[in-house]
Order: structure tokens, then sequence, then C-alpha cells
């Protein structure tokens, strides 16, 4: 009787593990990171971080450009004001300029026109290109 209990016992066990993969087996979903997807670079901040920034005619602002790019891509940049000047225009931030904790700035600084704009609001556009991803970013300024 103990031979037999043991030989339904085990019968009982094989089919249950047979019909658990027959039945579990076919709803396991499985998902992958693909490894060659390129992230856009992310501003992380900007100082000054007013906006808009309230800037007197001929006075100048300095501007940092906090950003990260996840694989540390070369990154190029161009500044574009609607008005006034910026130095520099355009640059290059190469991999070795990346910090490992913080990512990558851009220092520019904006001259204000010599007269207010009509309208008083202006802007600068910030381009960053990781040869795949572009991003812009406007920066709003009342020039008074």
């Amino acid at each position: 009787m103990k031979k037999f209990l043991i030989i339904i016992c085990f019968f009982i066990g094989a089919l249950l593990s047979s019909l658990y993969f027959v039945f579990a087996g076919p709803s396991i979903q499985v998902s992958a990171i693909v490894g060659s997807l390129n992230h856009s670079p992310v501003i992380t901040d900007i100082l000054p971080a007013s906006d808009p920034k309230l800037l007197g005619i001929n006075q100048i602002q300095n501007y940092t450009i906090y950003f990260r790019d996840d694989e540390k891509d070369v990154v190029t940049y161009t500044i574009t004001p609607a008005s006034g000047y910026v130095y520099p225009i355009s640059g290059t931030i190469n991999s070795s300029s990346y910090d490992t904790q913080s990512g990558a700035y851009v220092n520019f600084t904006y001259l204000a026109p010599g007269s207010a704009p009509v309208p008083y609001l202006t802007t600068i556009t910030v381009t960053l290109n990781d040869g795949v991803n572009v991003i812009n970013k406007i920066l709003n300024l009342y020039i008074y």
C-alpha cells in the first residue's frame, strides 16, 4: 500500500509539473533594452534660471547651460539670439569634457542690443546636437 501511494504521489507531481510548463510557459513575457538606442541630450540646469530674464539695453548677461548625454557623444551647439549678440555662437563638447556625475556645460555671454527691440520680449535659442538627436531650448529675455 505504501508503494502504491508513493507511485501515485510521484505520478501526480509529474503531472502537475508538466501542466505548469504547458500552461505557464506560453504566458512568460520577455523584454529587452536595445543597446544601440541613442538618447537625446538633456538640459539639467540653466543659470541664471529666471524666465524671462530682465536685462537693460547694452547690458551683458552670462549664461551656463548644464546638460547630460547618456552616451557621452560629441555634442555641437549653436546659440542664436533674436536680437543682440552672443559669444560664443557655436562650439563642440567632446566626450573628454564630460564629468561623470554632472554631465557637461556650455558657457556663453549675451550682450543686449543698444536699443530696446519691439516687442521688448526677445529670445535666445540654444541648439544641442549629438549627431543623431537635436534639441532646442528657448531662453526668454525682457529688454528694457
